[in-house]
């Protein structure tokens, strides 16, 4: 068989399974994962159909990317293949909601916006801000246990999903977990598949457990020159008796498109209104001791700031993008060797760091003169890596051109854990179907 005649099988086969409106052939430009285009773009309405997709790709060894909102999906090392790429965009359904019990069940590709919309009137919500939270789906951010700065008070989204249901590679449905909070029997199989990137499996169902939505909030502007002193600031709160649900220090480049063009501190807090007047006034009087300069926001415009960063890259150039995760501790020291590694690479590199959680974001436009720097932009992150490996840090390419990815491994060396994780791939993978190449270590 010709491959043009195995194409035009294949598309009878997808068309069988979603109707001829639902593919695309070929898949526009704007479907491409780095510079590779799929063959085919599919858009499955149900898990049944996501099942018989991927029971046709195991027959035909063909190569599957699951894609929810398409924000991260650029996040990985270039797939070695990609010949349909999957989109949940049309399993946008809420399957059930008890408010009464704080638990939801929704369909992979549900925006995270359009269900705390629905939640507003009960006061209930997902609490989760990842890069572009206006844009993700509920499924994108299970399979890449995505988070921003509420990570500080309301842990990942992994700790708050009861429940999922995966098509496997071969077409095989399961279930992990369950709909309701008390759930404990059998293993923990939904740890396995969220942060997994698709790799394992293509989750098409997300049950959760929600949290009552704050009565109020407001977030402090702690304003200086000095990460030190900022630091110092953030040390205060988490040693005080204040519960933040966020704290984020934040570089000039970073508050600049939020009119501020000084180094800060942000503090959020989210609670009943008495609560979070009592905090703001213990935090303020803070401030004042520290002699720091200080700028009090509340509820709308606190909520407005929030959701300004989490769109910073889209505000400020940017075509590189790292995380780090050191020791909390190390947070400031973190800030400094990120900005001496890489600023000779970007031009106005923004930071963002979680003093409570020792994340920090780094990016910013490629200021290089030809492609030909590309390899010292690697030796960089590389240098990067190595000087925090020793001291539990981990460095990771959240988004780069594809040729500078040519020139680095994104996620870098996972250590002791690879082998399970190998192993894993092999157990739930074996032909290497899913996203193949674009995990850890080329999984």
């Amino acid at each position: 068989m010709t491959t043009l005649q195995k194409a035009n099988e294949v598309e009878r086969a997808l068309i069988s399974i979603v109707g001829e409106a639902n593919i695309l052939c070929p898949a526009p430009e704007a479907y491409a994962i780095d510079d590779r285009r799929p063959s085919f773009v599919v858009l499955p309405e149900t898990s049944e159909e996501v099942a018989a997709v991927l029971r046709l790709a195991h027959a035909q060894d063909l190569a599957v990317v699951p894609m929810g909102s398409g924000r991260r999906l650029s996040f990985g090392n270039l797939p070695e293949r990609v010949d349909i790429l999957l989109s949940t965009r049309r399993m946008n359904r809420i399957l059930e909601y008890e408010p009464a019990d704080l638990t939801a069940s929704l369909e992979a590709g549900c925006p995270l916006e359009t269900f705390n919309r629905v939640a507003l009137p009960y006061r209930q919500w997902l609490p989760f801000d990842p890069p572009d939270a206006d844009r993700a789906t509920v499924g994108g951010i299970a399979a890449a246990d995505d988070f921003g700065p509420l990570r500080h008070g309301y842990g990942r989204p992994r700790d708050a999903i009861i429940g999922l249901e995966v098509a496997q590679a071969d077409g095989t449905r399961i279930r992990a977990g369950g709909r309701v909070v008390k759930n404990v029997t059998g293993y923990d199989l939904n740890k396995l598949f969220v942060g997994s990137f698709g790799t394992l499996g293509i989750i098409t169902r997300v049950n959760f457990k929600l949290r009552p939505l704050p009565e109020a909030e407001a977030t402090l502007l702690f304003l200086d020159a000095a990460w030190e002193t900022l630091a110092s600031g953030a040390r205060e709160i988490l040693q005080s008796e204040l519960l933040p649900a966020a704290l984020l220090l934040a570089n000039e480049a970073a508050m600049s498109p939020l009119g501020h063009g000084q180094k800060a501190l942000l503090v959020r807090f989210l609670e009943t209104a008495p609560a979070v007047a009592y905090q703001v006034e213990r935090a303020k009087a803070l401030a004042h001791s520290l002699s720091l300069e200080l700028i009090e926001l509340e509820n709308e415009a606190s909520r407005a700031t929030w959701e300004k960063l989490s769109r910073l890259h889209r505000l400020i150039p940017t075509d590189l993008r790292l995380r780090l995760s050191v020791l909390p501790a190390h947070t400031v020291e973190a800030l400094h060797t990120s900005e001496r590694a890489l600023s000779e690479w970007l031009d106005l590199p923004y930071l963002l760091a979680q003093p409570g959680t020792g994340i920090v974001h780094i990016g910013g436009k490629l200021g290089i003169e030809s492609e030909a720097d590309l390899p010292q932009v690697g030796h960089s992150i590389t240098d990067l890596r190595t000087t925090w490996a020793t001291r539990r840090g981990q460095v990771i390419v959240e988004h780069a051109p594809p040729k500078l990815k040519r020139h680095v491994d994104v996620w870098g060396d996972v250590g002791s854990s690879l082998p399970l994780m190998q192993a894993l791939k092999r157990a739930f993978d074996p032909k290497r179907i899913l996203s193949p190449g674009r995990f850890v270590a080329g999984l």
